[in-house]
């Protein structure tokens, strides 16, 4: 397997490991979980899962200094935190379409940021394959013919700075690829945002939560939302980053809406109109189209490049 292989499935196991991330989410909003708990929770059990994980297997990741532990801090506070809440934010004020569509831009704010911090150039081909992208996302969404929309101003500034944590996700990471590991990053990335999260937790009534909660779909679905997707997905992407452009792994990560769609019809039995199955067929198009096809190239890691 060569390291554009390497880093197109590593961002298709990004998308795959988001887009359940659904069953896991309503499985504990479902005993009253909070979106601001379960947010917690996802950053707290990666962390925590990845800290024992490197302790085991590699763990010289897990030695910094205090400059690197306070950038890990702040990475994991601006890109995780502030993004689970802002997306939290957007969902309650404004549609979940409209929402979610800010969120896939993005792979903009990953093209406009990637050209200042990298250098890097966006050819018209991965510009057109953004935009075919957002357009099958706004057909999945159902945000055409779907009546009338009621939009909020504070809502849809949470749902572009969501979608400009997703890109920090990706981008810092890489960023600072030279000087500090991407494993140390993430494992102190995802503590430093349960620390942040922490403040505004309440734990009585969590316990309360808990305690109602059957001890194995509690278990399972903790796991399902700590361990599977956001240790796995976010570490995936974040080391895709290694093998392909950040703006690929941006745009393959479009892929999640598909799956969720999927999910919400197979597990959940949602009604699917025609306007979301194209829009699925866009994206899948748009987004593995445009990277099976390409001309060949000479492989580098992208994580030297700054």
């Amino acid at each position: 397997m060569n390291n554009r292989t390497k880093g197109i499935s590593l961002a298709i196991i990004t998308a795959v490991m988001w887009g359940i991330m659904g069953m896991f989410v309503r499985g504990l909003t479902g005993y009253a979980f909070t979106t601001f708990e379960i947010s917690f929770f996802r950053c707290a059990l990666a962390g925590g899962a990845y800290f024992l994980f490197l302790l085991f297997t590699k763990p010289s990741a897990l030695k910094i200094n205090l400059k690197g532990l306070v950038i890990c801090l702040l990475y994991g506070a601006v890109a995780y935190s502030i993004s689970f809440v802002s997306y939290s934010v957007a969902v309650s004020r404004i549609p979940v379409g409209v929402a979610t569509v800010l969120m896939f831009m993005s792979p903009i704010w990953v093209a406009i940021l990637g050209r200042f911090m990298f250098g890097e150039k966006l050819p018209k081909s991965k510009m057109v394959t953004i935009l075919i992208c957002l357009i099958g996302a706004v057909f999945v969404a159902n945000l055409i013919g779907g009546g009338d929309i009621k939009l909020d101003g504070i809502g849809i500034l949470a749902g572009v700075i969501n979608g400009v944590g997703v890109a920090l996700q990706i981008l810092l990471p890489k960023y600072f690829a030279k000087d500090y590991e991407r494993d140390t990053l993430l494992v102190y990335g995802f503590l430093g945002a349960a620390v942040v999260l922490m403040f505004g937790m309440d734990f009585g009534a969590v316990s309360s939560h808990m305690s109602s909660t059957p001890t194995g779909v509690l278990l399972w679905n903790l796991f399902g939302i700590g361990i599977l997707c956001t240790m796995v997905a976010n570490v995936s992407c974040v080391k895709s980053t290694q093998y392909v452009e950040a703006t690929t792994t941006s745009i393959l990560s479009a892929l999640e809406v598909v799956v969720g769609i999927l999910v919400g019809f197979v597990v959940f039995h949602e009604h699917m109109t025609m306007l979301q199955i194209l829009g699925a067929v866009i994206i899948v198009v748009g987004a593995i189209g445009s990277e099976i096809y390409q001309p060949k190239r000479v492989e580098k890691d992208y994580g030297r490049v700054k």
